[in-house]
C-alpha cells in the first residue's frame, strides 16, 4: 500500500515504523467500524488513498515546527490529526470530537499505535474554542462544515498569527465567496490555497488562513445561531 503514497507523494519518506502504524490503524479502523459508524470506506486501497494519503497532503506544502501545538477539530476517526502525528511525531496534538464513542475509539487507537503527547477532548468545537482562547498554533479541519460556519467555530482557539488549515473539496471558490464577510469579522486572511488532484480521490483544496487580530468577544456564537444566522 505504501507504493500508493510513493506514486502520488514521492517526496514523503515513510519509515518502517510508520508503515506498521498505518497498517495497524487500518486493521483497527475496519474492526471497530463493524460496531460503530467510523467510515463508509473499508477497502484497504480506499482507506489508504482517501483517508491516509489525503490527510498527509498538506505536508507537500507545509512543515510544522517540532513542538507545534495543533488542534484537529471534528476529527471523526482521526483524520487528519492522527496521520499528521504519525508523520510529525514531535507535534503536540489535541483532537476535539463531539461524539463520545469516537473519542473512546481514538483513545484506544492512540494507545495501540503507541503515540504520545495527544489529548482527546470530548466537546463541541464552539464551546471548547470559547473556553480556550488563543491556545493553538494551528487548527486543522477536514470535511467538517461549510467554510463560514467552520471558521467561526474554531477561530477563537487559534493564536494571533496562527493558522487555520481547512481541507475542502471542489466547491472551494463558492465557499470562499460566501465566507468573505466572515473572514473580515473574524480577523482572518486567506494566505493561500494548495490544490491537489489525485485520480481516485478527486480534487482537494487545502486553505491556509492566518489570524490577524484577537477574536471579538461574541464569537463563536452557539451552533444554532451560527447555522441560522451566518455572518454576512
Amino acid at each position: 500500500m505504501i507504493k500508493l503514497f510513493n506514486d502520488y507523494f514521492p517526496e514523503l519518506v515513510v519509515s518502517h515504523k510508520q508503515e506498521e502504524q498505518l497498517e495497524q490503524y487500518y486493521q483497527y479502523l475496519v474492526e471497530q467500524n463493524k460496531v460503530m459508524n467510523l467510515t463508509s470506506l473499508v477497502n484497504r486501497e480506499d482507506v489508504y488513498l482517501k483517508h491516509f494519503l489525503d490527510s498527509v497532503l498538506l505536508l507537500k506544502n507545509y512543515s510544522f515546527s517540532e513542538k507545534a501545538n495543533i488542534a484537529d477539530v471534528g476529527s471523526g476517526a482521526g483524520f487528519p490529526g492522527i496521520i499528521l502525528k504519525i508523520f510529525c511525531p514531535t507535534i503536540k496534538l489535541t483532537i476535539i470530537e463531539a461524539l463520545e464513542k469516537r473519542c473512546l475509539f481514538l483513545q484506544r487507537l492512540v494507545t495501540k499505535l503507541q503515540l504520545s503527547d495527544i489529548k482527546i477532548v470530548h466537546d463541541r468545537a464552539e464551546k471548547y474554542s470559547y473556553e480556550h482562547p488563543e491556545h493553538f498554533d494551528f487548527v486543522v479541519t477536514r470535511a467538517v462544515a461549510n467554510l463560514g460556519m467552520l471558521l467561526e467555530l474554531v477561530v477563537r482557539m487559534v493564536k494571533v498569527e496562527g493558522l487555520i488549515i481547512c481541507y475542502k473539496g471542489p466547491n472551494i471558490v463558492n465557499e470562499l465567496g460566501t465566507a468573505q464577510a466572515a473572514l473580515k469579522v473574524l480577523n482572518l486572511k486567506l494566505m493561500q490555497t494548495q490544490y491537489e488532484y489525485i485520480i481516485p480521490l478527486g480534487e482537494r483544496n487545502i486553505c491556509y488562513f492566518i489570524k490577524t487580530a484577537p477574536t471579538a468577544k461574541r464569537y463563536p456564537r452557539s451552533f444554532n445561531q451560527i447555522k441560522k444566522f451566518p455572518i454576512q
